[in-house]
């Protein structure tokens, strides 16, 4: 990924962030390519990182008894992490992986928290960052609170439509919390 690339991911988290700060924070990373189906975050393990999708998507999920439940898909441009186990020190109660061939970047918090009191424009950028993460678990908490199952699909087909093209039928059901049959329904109905 060329730097102007990147950086327009950073700067899309926080516009003050300056270009000087840019090659400091990547510094601080480095880039894993990932097979599908290779484990980025293990259930378990403390997560200190950030991860940024260049190529491919990640999948969120919790194993629920050998039925993963699928939390969150991270897309090109896109970070993803595990806040709480970032913020608590705590291991992960989740897993993240590659949901097809991936190209990823690996913000390591340890590093960067040496670089904290001299650049506060990347504190803010973490921040900003942990902000974004938040509400885009949010946004999927509501769905659940305030929409039906056909609503949910409907809500996904407008406002993420990537998900639809790129993801199995399997995995949407679980990220939409129905069973295959009810998700085949649904767009049978639709059609």
């Amino acid at each position: 990924m060329d730097l102007n690339t990147l950086s327009g991911y950073i700067k899309k988290v926080s516009r003050r962030i300056s270009d000087e700060d840019i090659p400091l924070l990547m510094s601080c990373a480095q880039n894993r390519e990932l097979k599908k189906g290779a484990i980025l975050l293990k259930e378990g393990e403390v997560c200190r990182s950030f991860y940024l999708v260049e190529r491919g998507y990640l999948r969120t999920y919790y194993d629920k008894g050998n039925a993963p439940i699928n939390l969150n898909f991270t897309f090109e441009g896109e970070f993803t992490t595990n806040l709480k186990s970032v913020n608590g020190r705590k291991p992960s109660d989740l897993t993240i992986e590659a949901g097809e061939e991936a190209s990823v970047w690996i913000f390591n918090l340890d590093v960067i928290t040496g670089e904290f009191n001299s650049h506060p424009e990347i504190v803010l950028f973490i921040r900003r960052l942990s902000v974004h993460i938040l509400l885009a678990a949010e946004e999927h908490s509501n769905l659940f609170k305030l929409y039906t199952p056909t609503e949910r699909y409907k809500y996904i087909e407008k406002n993420n439509p990537k998900l639809l093209q790129r993801i199995s039928l399997s995995q949407i059901a679980s990220y939409l919390g129905v069973t295959r049959e009810t998700l085949s329904r649904i767009r049978a109905k639709k059609d």
